[in-house]
């Protein structure tokens, strides 16, 4: 179960990345000015679901049925993006944190 939901964390990762850069920079140029590293990780939590939505509800529908065949509910799946996108983004802040 844990080889499939990293097959399935596979395709957000990246995606998920590049968007808390931009909500890092776009925060970074916003009159409050947050730290980009601050932003990025608070982005990377926060752009998680989104991409998740996006990929896996709007544009491959269809790749749900691949994880239902094999047990896994959405529930589990959009579960297991929270927890991974909570851990990375602590992880950014933690070591931003740490590195002040």
């Amino acid at each position: 179960m844990i080889a499939l939901l990293t097959a399935f964390q596979h395709k957000l990762i990246l995606p998920t990345f590049c968007l808390a850069v931009a909500i890092g920079f776009a925060g970074y140029f916003m009159p409050w000015s947050t730290p980009i590293v601050e932003g990025i990780g608070f982005g990377y939590f926060l752009a998680g679901p989104l991409i998740h939505y996006f990929i896996y509800e709007v544009r491959n529908e269809n790749e749900y049925y691949f994880y239902f065949n094999k047990g896994i509910t959405k529930i589990i799946l959009y579960g297991s993006t929270l927890i991974i996108n909570l851990i990375l983004g602590s992880l950014i802040l933690l070591l931003w944190l740490n590195y002040m």
